[in-house]
């Protein structure tokens, strides 16, 4: 079961003034946050399960807009665009996707078809991956062994009660499957005829826009979640929207696709921009450093210890016994079953093994 849940997951990892935080509830699954003047993040409130849909960021400029990011499904890159339209009537300049995960790129058509005169903007890696490895993975997710399998076994569980970590399932679990079911099943009715949009624009180093006052500096920093990370900067206002290099409350690592030996320093990167506000690719808004530090403490972590046992000489399922994260899976997890789910296979799993695997590579 486990190994299902795994699989799926790397489907979509591979496929405090008031001024600052007025909050406006636009349904059960979201909710709009007015970031400053001008900035408004549709932040996704499902909770952190088995698979994910992800934030997209509203740049609201003099005469014109941003998208960061496009969601899951055409569904709700719809609603995004209907909460753009209560809040202005000018047009969609630029799309911007930090990476190429279906969570992030799958609603691109209906800002293109909003907006015919969009500018997609992305990094080189992503315009390679979407209509190679991504429309593979693609076909993987939407195949009996991905979501449909997937679903059927979350509403088999569900059916009988029956938890993964054995005995009844408690009310998190409950509600992380259905949310999960509510997820799968929206992908599997809204994304099989979804044109993937290319990028127009790509970069390898850095873009910067001007709009009107507005500066929007576009950067790659290194690899982290995947190898086409970008981040949007916005230097005046100091809001820095990451993508899933700062996911909350726990790290989704992906493998082969992530890099957590070089995560770790990418963030060191991140951090260097003094940002006051952070708009992960997953969780809420953060208004300090202080989660994306322990992030970055985790991954530097992860590449000693892997450097260590690669040069030990220990195999891969010998290094996934020696490298201990159980100090981070209390930060990350704390007592929570699914939260502690989630590490153990994203992070203590997948995170090892990508680690394990560059680090070899390199030899």
């Amino acid at each position: 079961m486990l190994r299902t849940y795994a699989f799926v997951l790397s489907l979509i990892l591979l496929a405090n003034t008031a001024s600052f935080s007025q909050t406006t509830k636009a349904s059960s699954d979201f909710e709009i946050q007015k970031i400053t003047e001008g900035v408004h993040a549709v932040i996704r409130k499902e909770p952190p399960g088995l698979t994910v849909n992800g934030n997209c960021v509203l740049i609201i400029n003099e005469e014109d807009v941003i998208v960061v990011d496009t969601t899951l499904t055409p569904g709700s890159a719809r609603e995004a665009l209907n909460e753009l339209r209560k809040l202005t009537s000018k047009p969609v300049k630029y799309v911007i996707n930090t990476h190429w995960h279906d969570d992030h790129i799958m609603g691109n058509q209906v800002f293109r078809d909003a907006f015919p005169g969009a500018v997609f903007i992305a990094h080189a890696n992503t315009r390679d991956y979407l209509p190679t490895t991504g429309l593979t993975n693609r076909k993987q997710a939407m195949s009996e062994q991905g979501y449909p399998g997937f679903i059927a076994a979350l509403q088999s569980r569900l059916r009988k009660n029956e938890s993964v970590f054995g005995g009844p399932m408690d009310e998190e679990e409950r509600a992380t499957y259905a949310s999960d079911i509510r997820i799968a099943e929206r992908y599997m009715a809204e994304n099989p005829g979804v044109e993937i949009v290319l990028p127009t624009i790509t970069l390898t180093d850095r873009v910067t826009l001007h709009s009107g006052s507005r500066t929007v500096d576009i950067r790659y920093l290194g690899r982290g979640h995947t190898s086409g990370d970008i981040v949007v900067h916005l230097p005046k206002e100091r809001i820095l929207i990451t993508g899933d290099l700062v996911i909350s409350p726990v790290p989704y690592v992906g493998s082969p696709q992530s890099h957590p030996g070089e995560w770790g320093a990418t963030l060191e990167k991140l951090l260097a921009l003094q940002a006051s506000i952070i708009v992960p690719g997953h969780g809420p808004v953060l208004r300090d450093d202080s989660y994306v530090k322990q992030m970055a403490h985790l991954f530097a972590s992860i590449k000693q210890q892997v450097d260590t046992a690669v040069a030990r000489g220990e195999t891969l399922d010998q290094a996934r016994k020696s490298v201990n994260l159980d100090e981070f899976q209390n930060v990350f997890a704390g007592t929570s079953r699914m939260r502690k789910l989630v590490f153990r296979n994203y992070v203590a799993g997948a995170g090892i093994e990508a680690a394990f695997r560059d680090a070899t590579m390199k030899k």
